[in-house]
Order: structure tokens, then C-alpha cells, then sequence
């Protein structure tokens, strides 16, 4: 009788949670150049699919004239479909492809040419990675999420399909190498895991999607950890979290919000890190019936994010 009732027990809570393998994305920025021309690339590697998208822009050109990147990552060889938006005919058209080798996975070698052949007429393509996968490699772990469906008191109908984290183990040849733990029972997961450098020192940190599907906006939002070299582990940090969805320039090593109220409000926030911690450094605003951008600008010192100016120009 005590053996069944164990059985059940056990049964139940093997129900309740469950371990699986995330399926994990490396976003890694390249440096280098196309030719003679100095460019600047973003890729998001899909370790679960072999997928690529990504993004880059010639120095010259700017950031805001970026061309936009699909394609596959296998044996070591990367394929790359080059696009961009023709806004006079109102659509996408393929400009070129590359033919890459990833080398050590830290540097790009090859070639880039108008068609898939990359035979003739070709320019060389040399690119090397901006964070140092040497020191963590991502396609040599392997990321575990225990998991559980969320607590009867917190599922609603447009939760199903989503879990709650009970921890995540980053394995390495089966063995935990770090597991974090101390999730929100309120932060609803599917299996997907990112990394980034969010802090420019050149280690990958820890992204992790969480989800809101009870509301209509703002709907997910991200639990970030970051590498701390000195301890070699990796540590929430509050303030990303309540920041939830920013993206990271690292080339000029800034971190920008967007929030927009679909009413013609909108603002974009720029923050810098100084001994890490991640501090204003300048705002935009536009407003509803208002033909001015409004800008405030920061300056940083001891710690802190001091205004030094406030003006508007004409949008």
C-alpha cells in the first residue's frame, strides 16, 4: 500500500515538472570587411535548426541603411541570402549572397557576390567576431529548463502552452557547469534561451524570453543574467529586467528602449553601462499632435545620470 501511494506521488510530480532541452539562440556581432569597405554584422544563430538571420550595414552607409540576412550554419559553412526593402516597388528584393567559413568560430572567411554561384565577380569577406566565444562557447553547452505548468491560481486560458521555470542547467557533456535558480512563478517560459553580450566586455550573458499572454501590450519581456568574469557565474540583473525588450549596439556600446502607445506617443531611451551599472544617457520624445521632438541629454559621472540639457527641434 505505502509503495503505490509512493508510485502516485511520484507520478504526480513527474507530471507537474519535467526537464527539457531549450532551444538556444547565439546573437554574435562581426567586424570587418566586404572588399575595401569596412562593415559592421549581426547574426542570430539557431542552434536547434541550423537557421541565420541577421543583419549589416556598410561604415559609410550608417546604421540606418542596414541590409537585412537569412540563411543556414552547417558543417561549418555559412550560407547567406542578402536582402533589402525597395520602397518605390514595395518589395523585397535579393541584392547578393555569402559563401562563409566559420573559422574557430571566432572569425568569418569567404566571399560575397551577386549570385548563388559566388564564382565571378566575387569580393572577399573577411570578419571577425566581437565577443570572445573562446572563454564560453556556446555550441559546447547545452541548456536544461526544468519546468512546470503554472500553479492553478495563476493559469488563465491564454496560458496554455506556456510553463514556469524552476531552474535552468547549463550542462557541459552532461555535467551542470552553472544552475540558476529563483524564478518568478508570474514569468511564463516556452523553451527558448538567448545570448548576447549585453554589456560589451566580450562574454556572452544570458537572455531568457519570458511571457505575458494576458496582456495586449508589452507582452513579453526579458530575465537577463549576466557573466561576471571575477565570480564565473552568471548574476540577475534587476534593472535589464525592468527595462524588459532593449537592444544593444556593440559597436558604439549603448543600449536603446523604444515604447510607443500606438496614439502617436513615442519615446526612445539610450543608456550606457559605467562600473556596471546602466545609467540615462539621453531620451527622445514625441508626442500626439505635437511637431516637435523633445530630447533630454545626460550626463554620466560618480555613478549617476546627471540632465544637463533639454530642448526640442522640429520632427
Amino acid at each position: 500500500m505505502v509503495k503505490a501511494i509512493l508510485l502516485i506521488l511520484l507520478s504526480a510530480i513527474f507530471i507537474q515538472a519535467y526537464a527539457q532541452q531549450a532551444k538556444l539562440t547565439t546573437n554574435l556581432n562581426f567586424t570587418g570587411n566586404i572588399g575595401k569597405l569596412p562593415i559592421e554584422m549581426k547574426l542570430s544563430l539557431n542552434k536547434y535548426n541550423d537557421s541565420i538571420f541577421g543583419e549589416y550595414y556598410y561604415i559609410k552607409n550608417g546604421y540606418d541603411n542596414k541590409l537585412y540576412l537569412e540563411g543556414t550554419l552547417r558543417n561549418g559553412e555559412m550560407l547567406l541570402k542578402e536582402s533589402i526593402y525597395n520602397a518605390k516597388s514595395k518589395k523585397i528584393e535579393t541584392t547578393g549572397y555569402f559563401k562563409l567559413a566559420y573559422l574557430a568560430q571566432k572569425s568569418l572567411r569567404g566571399s560575397w557576390g551577386k549570385k548563388t554561384s559566388v564564382a565571378e565577380n566575387t569580393l572577399t569577406v573577411k570578419l571577425l567576431c566581437r565577443e570572445n566565444l573562446l572563454a564560453f562557447n556556446p555550441f559546447g553547452f547545452d541548456f536544461i529548463m526544468s519546468k512546470k505548468k503554472p500553479d492553478a491560481d495563476y493559469m488563465t486560458e491564454n496560458s496554455v502552452g506556456y510553463f514556469t521555470l524552476l531552474s535552468l542547467k547549463i550542462n557541459v557533456n552532461k555535467n551542470a557547469r552553472w544552475v540558476l535558480y529563483d524564478f518568478d512563478i508570474h514569468d511564463l517560459v516556452k523553451d527558448e534561451v538567448e545570448l548576447e553580450d549585453v554589456n560589451f566586455d566580450g562574454y556572452l550573458d544570458i537572455k531568457l524570453p519570458i511571457f505575458y499572454p494576458d496582456r495586449i501590450k508589452r507582452d513579453y519581456g526579458y530575465v537577463y543574467f549576466v557573466y561576471d568574469v571575477k565570480r564565473k557565474s552568471f548574476i540577475n540583473n534587476k534593472t535589464l529586467d525592468d527595462l524588459g525588450v532593449v537592444f544593444f549596439d556593440a559597436v558604439k556600446k549603448q543600449i536603446y528602449k523604444y515604447d510607443a502607445d500606438g496614439s502617436g506617443n513615442e519615446e526612445k531611451m539610450f543608456y550606457r553601462w559605467q562600473s556596471g551599472r546602466l545609467l540615462l544617457e539621453k531620451a527622445e520624445r514625441v508626442y500626439e499632435n505635437d511637431p516637435y521632438v523633445h530630447y533630454e541629454e545626460f550626463k554620466i559621472e560618480n555613478g549617476r545620470s546627471v540632465k544637463v540639457r533639454s530642448y526640442k527641434k522640429k520632427g
